[in-house]
């Protein structure tokens, strides 16, 4: 078994670049039951990685009903393998309590918002601080009543999309919020934004 474990909640989060992983990660993917398609750069990129990347469909749907396929997961793989470090990719906050509690018993997880955050110098070169749109966005939320800001993940994309008068690409929206996420400034639980800005 590899030495690192990603576990994606791709009904979360869709921006899987998988080409930044090196060669210690095996890559679980878990769809929702309700998730039809899926982006052909992602399939072309897993496929690149053969049987390194595994992919999960959920049965049935319902409040969090994906994110119990990966707690499942997580104990499976620590019963089996307990020296592997997992690294759970999804903006919902709600997995922390679990990671900080298996961390708490001598096992390695974490979860992350992006991608960006498995690469500290990558992740401080893309912090955002030279790319205008990026600190338009900031600069502009944070001049916003507090109580008026977008809390779902696709009203605030709707959201930004709107401060360009939707002149910018939706891989550009999704940019600017995965780096909202990677540098701690918004977070997710329960399917509810949260700033911390």
């Amino acid at each position: 078994m590899s030495r690192k474990l990603l576990l994606v909640d791709y009904e979360n989060v869709q921006q899987v670049d998988l080409t930044r992983l090196g060669d210690e990660f095996r890559i679980v993917i878990f769809v929702g039951a309700n998730q039809k398609s899926i982006p052909v750069e992602l399939v072309i990129n897993a496929q690149n990685l053969g049987g390194r990347v595994e992919w999960l469909k959920v049965e049935g749907s319902g409040s969090n009903a994906l994110d119990f396929f990966i707690a499942c997961q997580l104990g499976r793989v620590f019963e089996k393998s307990p020296e592997v470090h997992c690294v759970i990719l999804s903006k919902d906050k709600g997995f922390d309590p679990l990671l900080k509690h298996l961390n708490k018993n001598g096992l390695k997880c974490k979860r992350i918002n992006s991608l960006l955050e498995l690469d500290a110098k990558s992740a401080a070169a893309d912090a955002g601080a030279d790319e205008p749109n990026y600190k338009r966005v900031l600069e502009l939320l944070g001049k916003s009543d507090k109580k008026a800001r977008p809390r779902k993940l696709n009203t605030l994309s709707q959201h930004i999309s709107s401060m360009f008068q939707k002149k910018i690409a939706q891989p550009e929206v999704d940019r600017i919020i995965d780096l909202l996420f990677a540098n701690k400034l918004i977070s997710e639980s329960n399917n509810t934004i949260s700033y911390d800005f």
